[in-house]
């Protein structure tokens, strides 16, 4: 190869080396994420994290509360409901702040120990929302129902596993399997 075409691509890969480290930076060095999403949620302190989860949840139940329209014969339960999802919450950052914590596995078995660990707390955790939501979903009227069903998907079914995925978070877009249209 000719000593001009070895230098041009050197030249090349620096140049693109700078423009990354530079682009990385001017992101506040949190690449991680699409910015404005929920980058550095990692990087965040347990308390930051607490507040900004608390922050969210409320504000999914105060949206759901207005979009069903709640009679007040409703509103008893929807008051239950809300409060064991936060009380969810509380349970899932203290969790959060616990595994931060703790010693992170060294092996491949411990490592695998605690995934089954969190697991096992995650289905606990869902069979009691599950349970709070069927007794909240049966005071409802069936509008209310197919109202509750398009709310809640974003609550923390299928948008928080969008969001995981770097898809589209907090209605910033179509989500999977949505017509786009």
């Amino acid at each position: 190869m000719k000593t001009w075409i070895k230098s041009s691509i050197a030249a090349a890969v620096i140049a693109t080396g700078a423009l990354g480290t530079t682009a990385a930076l001017a992101w506040g060095g949190q690449c991680d994420g699409p910015r404005g999403g929920k980058a550095g949620w990692s990087k965040m302190e347990p308390e930051q994290m607490k507040a900004k989860m608390a922050e969210r949840a409320d504000l999914h139940l105060a949206r759901l509360e207005l979009a069903l329209a709640l009679t007040p014969e409703q509103k008893p339960a929807f008051e239950t409901f809300k409060a064991d999802m936060k009380a969810r919450g509380e349970r899932m950052a203290a969790a959060m702040t616990e595994r931060r914590e703790a010693a992170q596995p060294k092996t491949a078995v411990e490592r695998m120990a605690a995934m089954e660990e969190m697991t096992k707390l995650r289905a606990t955790e869902l069979a009691d929302s599950r349970k709070s939501i069927e007794r909240f979903y049966a005071t409802l009227s069936d509008p209310q129902k197919t109202v509750f069903d398009a709310e809640f998907r974003a609550f923390g079914g299928k948008g928080m596993r969008d969001g995981m995925r770097g898809g589209p978070r907090d209605g910033g877009g179509p989500r999977m399997g949505q017509d786009r249209g």
